[in-house]
């Protein structure tokens, strides 16, 4: 018979088991899933909130939280956008943010006509100077852009209407993020998912990322 406080004998070493303890075994348990939830939520509270810099809003937005908490959902400015380039946020992409107004550039460009603001009932999108916006930044993808790849492709160069768009030596867009205001127009006119549309997982040549803390 084995002493108190020992493992049962091994029947055939005589080497006794180690004891086992099982408020040590649950105290590791406990540990190791909330370690693995600390995990989880950390990954996903930025998706839960939207994140920053991850949703390109409607001119005249105000700051991530102070838009999150303002926005009603009621989807007025989607109504009255003349480009239809308003859309919602999916509940897959945020949790807290799905539901409120998000732009598309792949279905058109902004006008800055400022309609969405002015139709906002909550102070959530404010009417500002068109001249003064400025709603993210555009960005060349060199792996995707086929003037970046191939050559000959100048759509964006000759489409930008704040000229923010000029050409280097080898006749490629390089974007003057001084003068875009981050319309759009670059990102929808962009041909590189339709030249190269044989790659499924390429994606626009251009595209207009948010200002750093947007959300």
């Amino acid at each position: 018979m084995s002493e108190p406080g020992l493992g049962s004998a091994n029947n055939d070493t005589g080497v006794p088991s180690p004891a086992r303890n099982p408020s040590l075994s649950r105290r590791a348990f406990l540990t190791l899933g909330a370690r693995a939830l600390f995990l989880v939520g950390l990954g996903g509270a930025v998706r839960l909130a939207g994140g920053r810099g991850t949703v390109l809003r409607p001119p005249g937005a105000l700051p991530g939280a102070e838009f999150l908490s303002s926005c009603i959902r009621c989807h007025k400015c989607l109504e009255v956008c003349p480009t239809g380039i308003i859309t919602s946020v999916l509940l897959t992409e945020a949790v807290l943010g799905a539901g409120t107004p998000r732009l598309d550039f792949t279905r058109g460009y902004c006008e800055l006509c400022m309609k969405c603001a002015e139709v906002c009932t909550t102070g959530a999108l404010v009417v500002a100077d068109a001249g003064s916006v400025k709603l993210g930044i555009a960005h060349v993808d060199p792996e995707n852009c086929v003037a970046w790849v191939w050559g000959g492709c100048t759509k964006c160069y000759k489409a930008c209407p704040s000229q923010a768009i000029t050409l280097d030596e080898m006749q490629r867009p390089v974007v003057d993020v001084s003068k875009c205001n981050g319309c759009g127009t670059c990102e929808y006119v962009c041909l590189s998912t339709v030249v190269r549309s044989y790659v499924s997982t390429r994606g626009k040549g251009i595209v207009v990322r948010p200002l750093a803390g947007d959300s």
